[in-house]
């Protein structure tokens, strides 16, 4: 038996219809192969913070009947289900009894909800957001709350989504002077109420910082999980534990790291290169001196780099895939995440089967044997 792979499907009640009805069709494809979904295959991170996942998963899953249809006829021929969660959907181990109820199956359905990780002949699964500061966990085998979870996260929940800014969902790319005209652009009259919101957000973010409470008990909870998860997986719990540590910190956890990764040092230097700016007009030579030593260091940081975020995610995914195939042995690294196919050696990226390329929805298929195959499947919208 093969096992299909695709990753970040973000269903969502509207807008992924299309993704949805050529799962449906990809399912039906490979009836006999495990079918797993590396992680955001659902939206529920836009809901607000302590939103129970089960009664979110059961909202979101309604419309999206033809991929209900089958996967239970999947899973009613004994065929295995595996969802790992992601950063998006990251209380999705906790919604089993949820799925089962929009599959109209019993208990004793071959699915399963692992959390971190799995291995399929030699090869490690994961969705590889425990790579990216912007949205990692306390800890791989702890979940986050409302208090805890990561910044990335905390901005879609807190801001993206009660201000309908999801436009802004993936413009890493963007300076904040681009994201500030362009939210006048899209938004009107509403833009000021946008932006408000947005600093709101941010600075309350960068005041919790490290902050938040709980997250000595996520390492403590997931420090205790190790042992037995590496047992589960015939692995070394020494090395497993290597790995737990290796991985990035939260960003979210460094007041000064959220700081940055949020700006706050660009926009400061802009507004008082612009106030010292004005004041210099006057011929105050201490505001022009402070002019140019603003300007200077906007100058100097944007010359670092435009966006903080561009590009990061696929690096540090590369680089974790190596740590896991030194760590732990494992013969490739399948990851999802970052919605852009990639590969290395001992590598797969899966890219996103929703924000695909035009041609087609990308998948992989690992055989019995550990061999990766990149498929792409075409879309019908």
């Amino acid at each position: 038996m093969s096992t299909l792979v695709l990753a970040d499907l973000h269903l969502a009640p509207e807008g992924t219809r299309g993704a949805s009805t050529d799962l449906a069709r990809l399912v039906q494809r490979h009836a006999g192969d495990e079918i797993l979904l590396a992680g955001d295959s659902f939206d529920l991170s836009v809901d607000p913070a302590g939103s129970d996942p089960a009664r979110s998963l059961a909202a979101l899953l309604a419309p999206h009947t033809e991929l209900a249809a089958a996967l239970r006829a999947h899973l009613q021929a004994g065929h295995p289900l595996t969802l790992l969660g992601g950063n998006h959907d990251a209380g999705v181990a906790t919604t089993r009894a949820a799925l089962l109820a929009w599959l109209e199956l019993t208990d004793a359905a071959p699915l399963t909800l692992p959390v971190w990780f799995v291995r399929r002949s030699g090869v490690h699964i994961e969705h590889g957001h425990v790579f990216d500061p912007d949205n990692a966990p306390t800890h791989p085998l702890a979940g986050w709350s409302a208090h805890t979870e990561p910044l990335g996260i905390a901005l879609t929940r807190r801001f993206l989504a009660p201000s309908g800014a999801m436009a802004f969902a993936h413009a890493h790319e963007t300076t904040p002077l681009a994201g500030f005209l362009r939210t006048f652009r899209l938004y009107g009259l509403r833009a000021p109420v946008v932006v408000a919101r947005y600093f709101a957000t941010a600075i309350a973010l960068c005041l919790e910082a490290g902050k938040q409470p709980g997250l000595d008990a996520e390492r403590t909870l997931g420090a205790a999980r190790l042992e037995s998860f590496a047992r589960e997986h015939a692995l070394c719990p020494e090395s497993l534990a290597r790995l737990a540590e290796a991985v990035p910190a939260p960003r979210h956890h460094d007041a000064r790291e959220t700081f940055e990764r949020l700006y706050f040092d660009r926009i400061g230097a802009f507004v008082l290169m612009t106030g010292a700016g004005l004041a210099a007009l006057g011929g105050s030579t201490p505001a022009a001196l402070m002019a140019v030593a603003s300007a200077a260091f906007l100058g100097y940081s944007v010359s670092q780099g435009v966006s903080r975020y561009n590009g990061e995610p696929e690096r540090r995914l590369r680089d974790g895939a190596a740590l896991v195939r030194q760590l732990t042995g494992a013969e490739s690294v399948i990851l999802g995440h970052t919605h852009r196919e990639d590969e290395a050696p001992g590598y797969v990226n899966t890219g996103s089967f929703a924000f695909s390329r035009p041609m087609g929805r990308p998948y992989l298929l690992l055989g019995v044997d550990g061999r990766i195959e990149r498929r792409v499947l075409s879309r019908t919208v």
